[in-house]
């Protein structure tokens, strides 16, 4: 993409972020962070996400399936946010 935006919300563990500055720059995305806002800045992003129908990548998982997921996640193999189907407590 061309001339956009990547913002990340929140701190990484440790507070490090390792990024390609080469990729950035060659396709002008600009890079910036944010801390976490408080209820109307929220809100706010929450509205402005259903109004331009920005949804997020989800899996859906079971509650045994926590283990996994989370092992996925450590060794940066999660593809998508998991949410816990909490049917299946």
């Amino acid at each position: 993409m061309l001339d956009g935006s990547y913002t990340q919300v929140g701190m990484p563990a440790k507070g490090e972020v390792t990024i390609n500055n080469f990729a950035f720059n060659r396709n002008r995305v600009n890079y910036n962070t944010s801390l976490v806002g408080g209820i109307p800045e929220t809100q706010e992003l929450i509205d402005y996400c259903a109004k331009n129908q920005i949804y997020p990548a989800i899996q859906v998982i079971r509650a045994n399936e926590v283990n996994e997921a989370w092992r996925k996640v450590v060794n940066k193999e999660a593809r998508y946010r998991y949410v816990i189907d909490t049917a299946t407590i």
